[in-house]
Parts: structure tokens; sequence; C-alpha cells
């Protein structure tokens, strides 16, 4: 396995995939995954942006509050 070089303030160390490493080693890292993302509606073509999580290629096709509310 090769090994990783962490910088950790100014302290190097190395680390082995295999090496053992507590829970408490790893900060933990709070993000909002959910970001606005300008969307393309299917039926009218309107760019619009809703919060949804979005990590495909292109512009996402959402449907617009619109026509989403009419059937």
């Amino acid at each position: 396995m090769p090994a990783t070089i962490t910088n950790i303030g100014a302290q190097k160390e190395m680390l082995n995939t295999n090496d053992n490493m507590d829970v408490g080693d790893f900060d933990e890292i709070k993000y909002n995954d959910k970001i606005k993302v300008e969307c393309i509606c299917p039926k009218c073509g309107q760019k619009h942006k809703m919060n949804f999580h979005w990590i495909g290629r292109g512009t996402p096709r959402k449907y617009c509050p619109v026509c989403k509310g009419s059937n």
C-alpha cells in the first residue's frame, strides 16, 4: 500500500493506509450539501434556482414551481 504524507501544522508524518487511526483524529467538517443550483424546466424552458445536492454534469432539468403545480 502506498504511504501518504500529511501536514499537520509544522509537523509532517508518514501514514500508511493500513495504520489504525482513532476516530478522534479526524476533524469534523460540516458543510451544507444542498446549495442553490440553476436548473432548466423541461416543460417551459425557464431557468430557475433550486436548493438540492447536484453532482451530475451539465445543467439539471427540474420542473419550475409553476409547471410543477399544474398537472
